[in-house]
């Protein structure tokens, strides 16, 4: 196929140049609009339920609990936002006692006999007599509500959730303010045609590691339906990481859409025939 290979190739190296020179999200958060931004989302002391006990104290919204235990509250983040990082607000004056927080992911089914489980993630204890203070904990963690908790789930009969607990004992020296989620939207795996179910990137060509585009030979081609031309409209998919970046940062991804016409042929009806 006689494509215009310099167009593809430019407009692609134009698109990875101006996504390189993005930067990557920071752990705790920026105020840039879309996929990049770090949102905030307070959950508080308040939210976390338990057993009775679970008291508010007397100033700056925290809260101790009157009988060793714990509490848990739900993340209510969409499918697909990935959870950058979380902050967690105590205060520990109590030089026996200490206070602990954890992220951990509650599974279960809609099947006839469900096949709940959990998985953990980060976990903080605190330790001495800090007072008030907060911890910082990094996860780049996916949300998936939709993981099946055994080999013979689907995923659209996964249940899932995610929740922190925090675990408290009896010492009014020991208190818990709230946790800070800071999490972004990301673009989620687009299908490589740009037309569901279609057969386009069998046939449009090749894009190599490089960027190069090489389109496919001219069509008409019996192993297309309709004995089609390799034409077709795809996504180009690209992501960027950036050299030295810290290992919270993550990969920038973007796409564009790539259209492979058919040949550019000469036109043969001469308006000036026939005068």
């Amino acid at each position: 196929m006689r494509v215009r290979k310099a167009w593809i190739v430019s407009c692609f190296a134009v698109f990875c140049s101006i996504s390189s020179t993005l930067a990557a999200q920071t752990s705790d958060g920026s105020d840039n609009f879309g996929t990049t931004d770090g949102i905030d989302l307070w959950i508080p002391a308040s939210s976390f339920t338990g057993p009775a006990g679970w008291i508010e104290g007397p100033a700056f919204g925290y809260f101790y609990s009157t009988s060793e235990a714990s509490y848990h509250a739900v993340v209510p983040l969409p499918q697909g936002a990935l959870l950058d990082s979380w902050r967690a607000f105590f205060y520990d004056g109590s030089g026996t006692n200490n206070f602990t927080i954890g992220l951990v992911k509650w599974l279960d089914d809609t099947t006839a006999n469900p096949t709940p489980g959990n998985q953990g993630f980060g976990v903080f204890t605190s330790s001495g007599t800090p007072g008030y203070n907060n911890h910082h904990q990094v996860e780049n963690l996916t949300i998936d509500l939709r993981e099946p908790s055994s080999g013979g789930v689907t995923r659209t009969e996964a249940a899932d959730f995610y929740s922190f607990y925090v675990v408290m004992p009896q010492d009014f020296q020991v208190a818990f303010k709230g946790v800070r989620v800071v999490w972004h939207r990301q673009v989620s795996p687009a299908p490589s045609a740009a037309t569901f179910n279609d057969d386009d990137t069998q046939f449009v060509g090749v894009l190599d590691q490089t960027g190069l585009f090489t389109p496919n030979l001219d069509g008409p081609n019996p192993k297309r339906s309709g004995n089609r031309n390799n034409i077709g409209d795809v996504w180009v998919v690209a992501t960027y990481n950036s050299t030295g970046a810290d290992a919270s940062a993550k990969p920038l991804k973007a796409r564009a859409h790539l259209l492979v016409t058919v040949p550019l042929y000469m036109d043969w009806d001469s308006r000036e025939v026939g005068k």
